[in-house]
């Protein structure tokens, strides 16, 4: 039997963030692993996530890395165009993705309600896909577990592992074999910070692999200790609480909301925070909430251990409010006092935190903290960058309220984790793909990589394809 040909290329990530979506081809078979949204401005966004450069309908499966948007966001958009095959993820994963496809499919429509009000004779916007579309991509979903190989296709095994990112998120391994050669591919994902609130730290696979594709997102710096970062945390609430005003943290319903919510509570417990109402205002982040309770599988012994003496859980302590209807998130806008409101989307380009900073900039008393990545293009990075006046809706708004940003809740691996975690692998890959990162945090990053651990490093561009035999 001739050896049959392997090759892996870049549809998505690419010396940027978001729209994560990479191509395996080996002999006839052709899969994606992850297929995400791009988040950026809106009409280059909308642009990039309606195109593919392959035929849905060709590809044999997609395999997905875990829940977050920018991952799993675009999968009924590839279902709408013709992909009939399996979707492997693990059961979090699934558990989690009902809840956020659902959701975005919600918003993109009432999102595009909103601007078509606003486009004057300018032809209408249709939303990406339709509620039918996300119903469809749950049909083809197939839970796998960690550590539990499963045969993806004749001469493919694949094999979960825990990424330590979000609940459920997983890198996963191929384990490709062809005329008598053995090639392992593992595709990492999103990798997880070790020693965070909630999920347990990234696996180390054992027998490592001999191509490694990862993430960059953080290549160019280090994150604060967790002791700088709390501290951080209680100085930005408390100076906002003492000028009268409020706390408007725009944080990913999924992951980043829980785990500030834990910390949140902790820190409140210990006296370090004084007792002040803190409302998360997403149901999506409800839901979500409602999901990690029932896979405490993917818990750290620390908050396993929380769920099992009988106190007070570290999702629901007794200053917190999750609110569900409409008429209550708007009622927190006409809210008087100090107060904290979490709400998504991470990114500020979409959902209730859009009207909470409409709302809250025009005011010098108030904050808006960012406790996560901000993608080029988007609104979240428009004011971290310093922006003075921005557009929400469609309508200016001028900025004066406090900006202010804590980098250590990050659940992405910074530089040193990054390339310890690749310098504990038992085989070291001969190749290293890095993409999920601009362009100078990457090239940072595949400098340091190259010194340390001796593998050829590539930042690809978009649509480049590599021989991964050679």
């Amino acid at each position: 039997m001739a050896l049959l040909p392997l090759s892996l290329a870049f549809h998505g990530a690419a010396r940027t963030v978001t729209g994560s979506r990479h191509l395996l081809r080996f002999g006839e078979r052709r899969w994606l692993v992850d297929c995400g949204l791009y988040q950026g401005r809106r009409d280059e966004a909308d642009r990039i996530n309606r195109h593919f450069d392959f035929a849905p309908g060709d590809l044999d499966a997609v395999v997905v890395t875990h829940a977050h948007l920018d991952h799993t966001g675009n999968l009924p958009t590839l279902v709408a165009q013709g992909f009939r095959g399996p979707l492997p993820l693990t059961p979090a994963t699934a558990s989690l993705s009902h809840v956020m496809l659902e959701d975005s499919a919600y918003l993109m429509q009432r999102d595009i309600e909103h601007v078509n009000k606003h486009r004057r004779g300018r032809p209408e916007r249709k939303p990406l896909y339709t509620p039918q579309d996300v119903a469809d991509t749950f049909e083809r979903f197939e839970p796998h577990g960690y550590e539990q190989p499963w045969e993806l296709f004749d001469g493919v095994t694949a094999e979960y592992f825990d990424a330590g990112h979000i609940l459920g998120s997983a890198m996963v391994r191929f384990t490709i074999r062809s005329d008598g050669r053995t090639l392992r591919v593992l595709m990492g994902g999103d990798l997880g910070r070790p020693r965070r609130a909630i999920l347990r730290d990234p696996v180390v696979p054992p027998g490592g692999c001999d191509v490694l594709v990862m993430e960059s997102t953080y290549g160019d710096r280090m994150h604060g200790s967790d002791e700088a970062t709390e501290a951080g945390l209680v100085d930005v609430i408390t100076r906002t609480l003492q000028r009268g005003g409020r706390v408007v943290v725009p944080a990913f319903a999924v992951g980043r909301t829980q785990e500030l919510v834990a910390v949140l509570h902790r820190l409140t417990e210990a006296g370090r925070l004084p007792s002040v109402p803190v409302f998360v205002d997403s149901p999506m982040a409800r839901e979500a909430t409602a999901v990690f309770k029932r896979h405490p599988e993917c818990f750290d012994d620390e908050t396993a251990r929380q769920f099992t003496r009988g106190g007070p859980e570290p999702f629901g302590f007794d200053r917190l409010r999750y609110v569900a209807s409409v008429e209550e998130s708007k009622a927190l806008n006409d809210r008087s006092g100090p107060c904290i409101i979490i709400s998504a989307s991470g990114m500020c380009e979409g959902g209730r935190v859009l009207h909470h900073l409409m709302r809250s900039l025009g005011d010098a008393r108030n904050t808006v903290l960012f406790v996560g990545y901000q993608g080029e293009g988007t609104l979240g990075r428009r004011l971290r960058d310093g922006a003075e006046n921005v557009n929400i809706f469609g309508e200016p708004v001028r900025v004066r309220a406090e900006i202010a940003g804590l980098d250590g809740f990050s659940a992405h691996a910074d530089q040193s984790e990054l390339v310890e975690w690749v310098q504990r692998l038992d085989a070291r890959p001969r190749h290293i793909f890095l993409v999920h990162g601009e362009p100078e945090p990457m090239d940072v990053l595949a400098g340091v990589l190259r010194e340390r651990t001796g593998a050829i490093v590539h930042a690809p561009e978009r649509l480049a394809e590599f021989d991964l035999w050679s």
